[in-house]
């Protein structure tokens, strides 16, 4: 990857992302297609985080991507000083349950995939910082009500061992709206 060759050039160090919530690159909607195609009994998107196949899926990606030897630097992924750390999924949203149970055990899993293969770098999940069902009084805090059901939630999800360190996606101009130009300025 000529992006990692560049950042170790520059002393940058980089969060790569495993995979997806969106189908850009593919997605969860990638490997739900892979299990429809292999006859499995899958209907939703959301089915990426809870059935057995398509997290063997995900996690022979893990493995193959984490192993893989770097051809501009002869060093496996796992290995590089580059990688400051490894990002579970970008956006991961699981809105077929808002108690957010499907998506803590996936991350759960994952986290403890990613360290079984790589004590070195730092995981972490790569939510957009939702408050839910553990928090309710913080949910106020959210963006918008829909926030709270797309299964994600921010400090319980933290407090899964294997994960690093917390960060959040904030897009402010999406979440308040122009009306509301002082929340903006605010946020």
């Amino acid at each position: 990857m000529v992006v990692r060759k560049i950042a170790k050039k520059y002393k940058i160090r980089l969060i790569l992302s495993l995979a997806n919530n969106w189908e850009a690159y593919g997605g969860k909607a990638q490997y739900v297609k892979w299990g429809k195609d292999a006859g499995l009994n899958v209907s939703s998107d959301d089915d990426f985080f809870s059935h057995p196949t398509l997290r063997t899926y995900y996690k022979n990606h893990v493995k193959t991507v984490l192993n893989r030897v770097n051809t501009l630097t002869n060093i496996t992924y796992k290995e590089d000083p580059t990688i400051f750390a490894w990002e579970l999924m970008n956006e991961p949203r699981c809105t077929s349950d808002p108690t957010g149970d499907k998506l803590q055990d996936w991350i759960q899993e994952m986290a403890f995939h990613v360290k079984k293969i790589d004590a070195k770098h730092l995981v972490e999940i790569g939510v957009e910082g939702f408050y839910g069902p553990s928090t309710p009084h913080r949910t106020q805090f959210n963006p918008n009500s829909y926030a709270t059901q797309v299964g994600t939630d921010f400090i319980r999800n933290h407090q899964v061992l294997g994960v690093d360190f917390a960060s959040a996606h904030i897009y402010a101009d999406s979440w308040y709206v122009i009306s509301q130009f002082a929340l903006q300025n605010i946020f």
